[in-house]
């Protein structure tokens, strides 16, 4: 078996069919199963009602006989077509259902919904900027490594991704296979990005309080690192904030010193890329 063939099975090992077609389906099939009993009682009493009638041929007799057969394979085969039709319907949603949330922070803030497929079935806007990326470049229906790459060379997503950005992807699933592909395919996208940028893995209840914020998962991260830093910083402020600045207050205020080099340790579980340096801020210390 493929590796192909074993995400299929998988996948279909966990459709579930919603219990009212499980309902109408059985309901469907008593129906015929009703039908079909009530053409085999008039089947069985018509020889007897008709035994002193004259003319009866024996032609007429097997087609009678034949009757009931067929509504039987008619019921049988109408059952096959609802069943059919349920399974159907719960691949359907399987497919529609995101199993993953991948954030992406700049200045833009939007979050793709990736089925267990790694599809793009979802994605949501969380700041006017994201909003006009997402209708400028169409990414439903693409894989994530598509869809990213799209992004990232859109037109559009241009002045967000130079040397002065910083770009944070956030990776928020329970399926640890798909999660695992996610950061990978990230990580490679970033490290051809000119702006510095990282990926992280995190759950989903730190998500859940970022979608409450109203804001990106990794603008929320980065908030609350700089308000547990500076705690005159208020949330608002933050999200007024583009993620480079968000860093670049997060590192003047812990005194992090930035490696230049291609490559270097992110924030958090993933890894940062690209180059740049840190700019004085409001935490500077005064003597």
């Amino acid at each position: 078996m493929t590796d192909f063939d074993q995400l299929v099975k998988s996948a279909f090992d966990d459709v579930t069919v919603p219990d009212e077609v499980l309902r109408g389906t059985r309901e469907r099939i008593e129906a015929l199963r009703a039908t079909t009993g009530n053409a085999r009682a008039e089947h069985a009493s018509a020889p007897v009602a008709q035994r002193g009638r004259q003319g009866e041929t024996s032609a007429a007799a097997r087609r009678r006989s034949g009757r009931p057969i067929g509504s039987r394979r008619l019921v049988v085969a109408i059952a096959a077509c609802l069943v059919l039709a349920a399974v159907g319907f719960g691949a359907v949603r399987l497919y529609d259902q995101p199993v993953a949330y991948v954030g992406i922070d700049v200045n833009p803030s939007i979050e793709l919904g990736l089925n267990r497929f790694g599809i793009v079935v979802e994605t949501t806007a969380i700041n006017d900027d994201g909003r006009v990326l997402l209708e400028s470049v169409a990414l439903e229906g693409r894989s994530y490594d598509e869809a990213l790459n799209a992004l990232t060379t859109s037109d559009v997503f241009a002045p967000f991704s130079q040397e002065g950005s910083f770009l944070e992807i956030s990776v928020v699933s329970g399926d640890e296979r798909l999660a695992e592909q996610v950061r990978s395919q990230s990580d490679a996208c970033l490290s051809g990005l000119a702006c510095r940028g990282s990926c992280h893995e995190v759950d989903a209840k730190t998500r859940d309080e970022a979608v409450q914020a109203g804001m990106g998962v990794g603008r929320y991260r980065a908030s609350l690192e700089l308000m547990q830093l500076d705690p005159d910083m208020t949330l608002e402020e933050c999200a007024s904030l583009s993620m480079r600045e968000l860093r670049d207050l997060i590192a003047e205020c812990s005194g992090e010193q930035v490696d230049d080099g291609p490559q270097s340790q992110g924030y958090g579980r993933g890894r940062e890329h690209g180059q740049g340096g840190h700019k004085g801020g409001r935490c500077t210390s005064e003597e």
